[in-house]
């Protein structure tokens, strides 16, 4: 996905969760949807691959309140020269540890 094109398949999102050290977050990000391609966002929190974020829709002017959806952390992107990193994101469902480790060996391969 093309980051220097955020379009209308991006969403402006809040995503919180642990990063790599820890320690919780709650930043603004943008998230790419693509049906082939998949979900990904550009974050400033370092995360670990198969970690747990939480991730809410910003709706401006919206009354409606949107609840946050729970994604494994499938990739780690490396920071890039404007201090983003992008992850590949897939919403979790209920499942054992050891077949989120499995899901990202597959990716690995």
């Amino acid at each position: 996905m093309d980051w220097d094109d955020v379009g209308r398949s991006s969403y402006r999102v809040e995503i919180s969760g642990w990063d790599s050290g820890e320690i919780f977050f709650v930043e603004k990000a943008y998230l790419k949807w693509d049906p082939e391609g998949g979900k990904e966002a550009c974050v400033q929190n370092l995360l670990k691959q198969g970690s747990v974020v939480f991730i809410r829709l910003l709706q401006p002017l919206s009354t409606h309140h949107t609840y946050p959806i729970a994604y494994h952390v499938m990739e780690v992107g490396t920071r890039d020269a404007r201090g983003s990193i992008r992850v590949v994101l897939e919403q979790a469902r209920p499942r054992s540890p050891l077949s989120v480790h499995r899901l990202i060996a597959e990716r690995m391969q």
